[in-house]
Formats: structure tokens, C-alpha cells, sequence
């Protein structure tokens, strides 16, 4: 997806959140370090991604540390094991299993702060959760997606955030039951609230999934302009599914073609409602073939 006028204000404000984690006395200087990449960077040709993880690098560097949202992340991961019972409650009661198993793990994906759309505490999760399950989906392709892991031999699946991490479990236990082998790809190193290796040491995922890859360098989503990320690329472009969660994954991976993917995630801003055709503040599972 390429940036909007409307990224930029919501990336600024994103930078003003995470300064305030760990160094709100550094606000002002971040945002002038940040107003030079948008000046440096700023173009309808550009991909969102590529821009944000400029913006965020830049942030980060003046902070001094590789992890603002250390302890977001934590907080996140125990309020979703918290919820989990009422998460496999509802996969358990419901007639087609695979479809509640992507509406939680899409619940889930509110667990992402500092962003309009998104809870601005973990603990807000509580209160919503029960609810959102059932709300009506912007666009379901659940149904061709189920059809189509009975026949995988292996997909890729593109995690997002702490905490929904938690909820992407049931997710993948409910894939596994179909056959395919599950190659889970998570963050080389921490951006965000994004899920690392180290942040699901001791959940169990090692035990569902096949293989766990890392992606390389420091971007939002998928760093697919610098090419550090080659090799997986190759394996994605030649994977029969990809299932990508978020709104960043999504960003980045629409801009290049693939041979299936699935996008389940919460539809948070305008720009990303315009991409994928749905409305804003929706759950959407949605399949694209190339």
C-alpha cells in the first residue's frame, strides 16, 4: 500500500505515544528527527511501510533503547492468556470452528497502541472481547479458505502483535487439524508491539507450528525493499498460502503479488479501508489469488 497524506499524522502521533513509554522529555526531539525523514522521505510512490519503519528507526535511535514497548507486550501476553478460556469457549461452541478460531485471532489484533482504532490498555481487551466476537465481519472469505487448507501441504503464517499472539494459537491448532505444514514467521528483532521469538518462549507454539522463521532488519511489516529479506521472499512467492495478520503485513505485502493470501485483521485506519474495500473498524478475512 502506498503512503497517504493521512499516514503521516497518525505515524507522528504513533512516535509521540512511544516517547512516552520510556523518555516523554525527548517528545519534541523525536518529532523534529521524525519531521526530517517526512520531508526527506515523503511520496505518493513510497510504500507506507517503507516510510513508517524510517520514521520508527529514527525514533528508536534518539531513545536509546531497542524496545520501548517491552512491557506492553508483556502486559499484553497476560491479559490474553487471561481471556484465552472465553476465546476457546467460543471456538468450542461454535459449528464452524476455523471461522471463530480467525474472528479471536483478529480480536486480538487490537492489541496494538498508540494507533487510532486500537485499545489504549490491555486490560480494555476484558470488556470487549465478548462482544466484538460477534460482530459482523466486513468480508468473509472463511469458507474458501477452509477449502483451500484442505488441500496445502504447507503455508506461511505472518504473525502480528504480542497479546494477539495468544488468541493466533487456537488459530493454528485449528489449521493444524486440517494437515498442512505451518512455517510461522515472526520479527528478528523487536519493532513495535510485534511478536519476536523470545515473546512466545514458553506458550507451547513451538509444539503446533512446523518451523518458526525470522525476518531481518527493523521494519513495520515486511522489509521487502532492502532485500535482507531475499530468501524468505523466494519461499513466500513460491508458498501455495500465505496468511498474513495486521494491518502492517498487509500494508506491506499488497504491494507485490502472491500466489494466495489471506488477510485477517482489523480494519483501522481510512487508507487501509480504501485499499482492501472494506469499512473501517471491521474484522476482514479476505482472499486474494494473484
Amino acid at each position: 500500500m502506498k503512503l497517504t497524506d493521512e499516514c503521516v499524522p497518525c505515524l507522528l502521533s504513533r512516535v509521540v505515544y512511544e516517547v512516552s513509554l520510556c523518555s516523554p522529555e525527548k517528545a519534541s526531539d523525536a518529532l523534529r528527527e521524525c519531521e526530517k525523514v517526512v520531508a526527506e522521505m515523503r511520496s505518493n510512490e513510497i510504500s507506507s511501510v517503507e516510510f513508517a519503519s524510517e520514521i520508527h528507526r529514527r525514533a528508536y535511535s534518539l531513545l536509546g533503547t531497542k524496545d520501548p514497548y517491552s512491557e506492553l507486550k508483556r502486559r499484553s501476553n497476560e491479559v490474553a492468556v487471561r481471556l484465552l478460556p472465553e476465546a476457546e469457549s467460543f471456538v468450542n461452541n461454535s459449528s464452524d470452528r476455523l471461522r471463530a478460531a480467525m474472528i479471536a485471532s483478529i480480536i486480538g489484533n487490537l492489541l496494538d497502541f498508540g494507533i487510532s482504532g486500537s485499545l489504549s490498555d490491555p486490560e480494555l481487551l476484558k470488556k470487549e472481547f465478548l462482544s466484538m466476537v460477534h460482530e459482523p465481519l466486513g468480508g468473509d472469505d472463511s469458507a474458501e479458505i477452509e477449502g483451500l487448507l484442505e488441500s496445502t501441504d504447507e503455508l506461511f503464517f505472518l504473525a502480528d502483535n504480542c497479546g494477539e499472539i495468544v488468541f493466533d494459537r487456537l488459530l493454528l491448532e485449528e489449521i493444524k487439524s486440517l494437515g498442512p505444514r505451518i512455517v510461522l514467521v515472526v520479527k528478528g528483532s523487536p519493532i513495535l508491539t510485534d511478536v519476536t521469538r523470545e515473546d512466545i518462549e514458553g506458550m507451547g507454539i513451538e509444539r503446533i507450528v512446523d518451523e518458526i522463521a525470522e525476518t531481518k532488519g527493523f521494519a513495520v511489516g515486511l522489509d521487502l525493499w532492502s532485500g535482507e529479506n531475499d530468501r524468505l521472499v523466494r519461499r513466500l512467492k513460491s508458498s501455495e498460502l500465505i496468511i498474513s495478520k495486521g494491518m502492517a503485513n498487509f500494508e506491506a505485502l499488497s504491494e507485490h503479488n502472491w500466489n494466495v493470501i489471506a488477510y485477517l485483521l482489523r480494519v483501522k485506519c481510512n487508507p487501509v479501508a480504501s485499499a482492501l474495500g472494506a469499512e473501517r473498524d471491521t474484522n476482514v478475512i479476505k482472499l486474494i489469488r494473484s
